[in-house]
């Protein structure tokens, strides 16, 4: 079986010059070696007589060494030099391990997010892998056409307005149609918003917002004296919090005060107490 990765770069015409990286406690890795400028003015690797008899040495590196990646790259890892060469720069901050990689806070490596571009150009082309993603894709959004498909009128407006889209008064099949296309676009949030728990108390904190029960103040969200939160995320986690539960109520009632159910002014009089009078 073919051990060779191939590197793939998301701006094709682009060069990139690496040298070998450090290890995290600073030195060198055990086959990259230090240089020295020779008699002949060439750089050349400074190795002591263990090292030159070592019957690894041809396959020992420079720390200088200019490995020049494109579009296609190729690294045989069966060939000994080449493995050293790919593992002495595979940790730079330009390689993604695959295309659609994510860092330890789920911020794809190579696009980023709303908040900040990726840092990586890079990544390794593992063969299948393209084919295997898109057929995952179609599934996601065959999965989110179902659910719009299942869905009722009333529910489909409602997943509009959570997607910051107010479409009351649109034709059903105007509704159907912008999120179908929302679903081929972004399938995961359109399942999100049928299968996340939070779906209710978003859809609450959106109806808050647009009667101005819940307003935002200097970057705040606040309700009345209530501190909810500076972000639509720390709002809900203020919802879902116990604590919170009489201020979230009042939110709620005053909402959706159709909703509320009226309070028990009188108990049922029964046959025994109207005996007593």
């Amino acid at each position: 079986m073919s051990n060779v990765i191939t590197i793939r770069s998301v701006y094709k015409v682009k060069e990139y010059h690496f040298q070998p990286t450090k290890q995290p406690n600073g030195l060198n890795w055990p086959w990259v070696k230090q240089t020295r400028i020779g008699m002949d003015g060439r750089s050349e690797m400074i190795l002591s007589d263990a090292e030159r008899n070592n019957p690894d040495s041809a396959y020992f590196i420079p720390e200088d060494l200019d490995v020049v990646v494109i579009d296609g790259t190729t690294f045989d890892l069966d060939d000994k030099r080449q493995a050293n060469i790919w593992n002495a720069i595979k940790n730079h901050d330009l390689f993604a391990p695959s295309r659609d990689a994510r860092d330890e806070n789920g911020v794809l490596l190579i696009d980023g997010d709303a908040k900040k571009y990726g840092t990586a150009e890079l990544f390794i082309d593992v063969p299948g892998e393209d084919s295997k993603r898109s057929v995952s894709r179609k599934k996601l959004i065959m999965q989110a056409f179902r659910f719009i498909e299942e869905d009722s009128v009333d529910g489909r407006l409602t997943k509009c307005k959570l997607l910051g889209k107010n479409m009351r008064y649109a034709p059903s099949s105007d509704v159907e149609d912008y999120l179908y296309q929302e679903a081929e676009k972004s399938p995961n949030r359109i399942i999100d918003l049928y299968t996340n728990g939070d779906t209710a108390l978003r859809l609450l904190f959106i109806e808050a917002r647009d009667k101005h029960i819940i307003k935002k103040v200097n970057g705040v969200f606040m309700y009345g004296d209530s501190v909810l939160g500076m972000t639509d995320d720390a709002v809900i986690m203020f919802f879902k919090t116990p604590s919170n539960k009489a201020v979230f109520d009042e939110i709620k009632k005053a909402t959706f005060p159709q909703f509320v159910q009226p309070a028990e002014t009188e108990k049922p009089k029964t046959k025994a107490s109207e005996s007593k009078n």
